[in-house]
């Protein structure tokens, strides 16, 4: 009886445990690497239809070193490219359909976005999340380094930043979409209040 009672229990506690896991593995998301072509084909296929979608990845080529960030949200008719090009003085601009504007960086955000391109391992990835959040959130990156494509990191549902990695290339990728981040909301609401001080 003995033997049964701790059987049925050691059960449970397998059950448990293996619910436990499944759970988790609901909401993993993985950074996976794939070829940098197959990627790109896939990323630029999406909006196949827009010549200017594709046209700002084909000016992007012509930038010896920067970073191009798309960021596209459900809701919005299109989606917005941040384009640094480091070569012409940090010079970083903010493209939509409506608005064409500056971003500014400050010198330390300049030499952190500068030193993460360097030390990047030329490598492409997909982020892969078992769960999304019910809404579609698409984000690409693509950064360039001597004249050639260094990285590129395409996220179809899930803002990169839920990857928890040990990987230290995602974990550079992450740090630049934070320090891109940060410096658009900055300028974005300083400019706001400067608006606000013409209008009263």
């Amino acid at each position: 009886m003995n033997q049964i009672f701790v059987l049925i229990l050691f059960l449970s506690f397998a059950i448990c445990q293996s619910q436990k896991v499944n759970v988790s593995d609901e909401n993993k998301c993985l950074a996976v690497s794939v070829p940098s072509e197959i990627l790109q084909w896939q990323y630029i296929g999406i909006r196949g239809d827009s010549t200017s979608y594709k046209s700002e990845f084909a000016n992007f080529t012509k930038i010896k070193n920067g970073i191009l960030l798309y960021k596209w949200h459900e809701g919005h008719e299109s989606g917005q490219f941040l384009v640094i090009d480091f070569d012409e003085n940090f010079k970083a601009v903010l493209k939509t359909e409506k608005l064409n504007t500056e971003i500014n960086f400050s010198i330390e955000e300049q030499k952190k976005l500068k030193f993460a391109s360097e030390i990047l391992e030329k490598k492409s990835y997909y982020q892969n999340c078992r769960k999304d959040h019910g809404h579609t959130n698409l984000y690409i990156l693509v950064v360039r380094r001597n004249d050639e494509m260094k990285a590129q990191y395409y996220s179809p549902m899930n803002h990169p930043y839920e990857i928890k990695t040990a990987d230290s290339n995602v974990y550079l990728i992450q740090e630049i979409f934070s320090a891109i981040d940060r410096n658009y909301y900055k300028t974005i609401t300083v400019k706001k209040k400067k608006e606000r001080r013409k209008d009263s």
